[in-house]
């Protein structure tokens, strides 16, 4: 006795609707998207005669920018005590003095000190600590010194170090994608290609 295959039921006119509707939004997006690389690929190959002429002469001012800054830098490390009052100078859009690093809190354990909030200060227990059990740290900054002392953690006052900023229009921006790129190439040159090994970012 011969079996047929059930009928496959017809989708919902709605849900085919849907599905249309969608197709369309797919179209569109990836008509738009060639539509924009095309404009990318277009701007890059115009502007690239002009990259190429000014590119070298920048590279080399890049340079000098970058050895003006750590010229100067060295500079105020070995003068604190000019930038008491006040902190810093400016001279041409270009400020260079000391600033103090943002205060931090720290503790020798995460979970002893949670401990010690439900023990000392329960009430606050909602806002300090995390339901996965982490502190959270902007709530602790508001605590006063007193109450820190008692949960055993440390304030740690931030440290004096010399900076140097130049105010940023749309050439400094370009300046420094500039100088970023010529960065990552001398870093692309300098550095052994090896296979197999990662490279362990540095903490800041």
């Amino acid at each position: 006795m011969s079996t047929k295959p059930a009928a496959r039921k017809a989708p919902p006119p709605e849900l085919v609707a849907i599905r249309e509707a969608a197709q369309r939004l797919a179209v569109a997006q990836q008509a738009l998207v060639a539509r924009a690389n095309l404009q990318q690929a277009e701007i890059a190959a115009a502007i690239a005669p002009i990259t190429a002429r000014h590119l070298p002469g920048m590279e080399i001012e890049a340079e000098e920018r970058a050895a003006a800054q750590a010229a100067l830098l060295a500079l105020v490390e070995a003068a604190p005590t000019l930038f008491v009052r006040p902190r810093s100078v400016v001279v041409d859009g270009v400020r260079a003095g000391y600033r103090k690093d943002e205060d931090q809190l720290d503790w020798d354990d995460e979970a002893g000190v949670i401990a010690r909030i439900r023990a000392v200060l329960p009430e606050l227990e909602e806002i300090l600590v995390r339901k996965q059990e982490s502190l959270v740290i902007d709530a602790l900054a508001q605590l006063t010194g007193a109450q820190l002392q008692r949960l055993g953690v440390r304030q740690i006052t931030g440290a004096d170090r010399p900076f140097v900023t130049i105010g940023e229009g749309d050439v400094d921006k370009l300046v420094k994608a500039i100088l970023a790129d010529i960065q990552r190439r001398i870093g692309e040159d300098e550095t052994p290609k090896k296979k197999g090994k990662a490279k362990i970012k540095e903490a800041a």
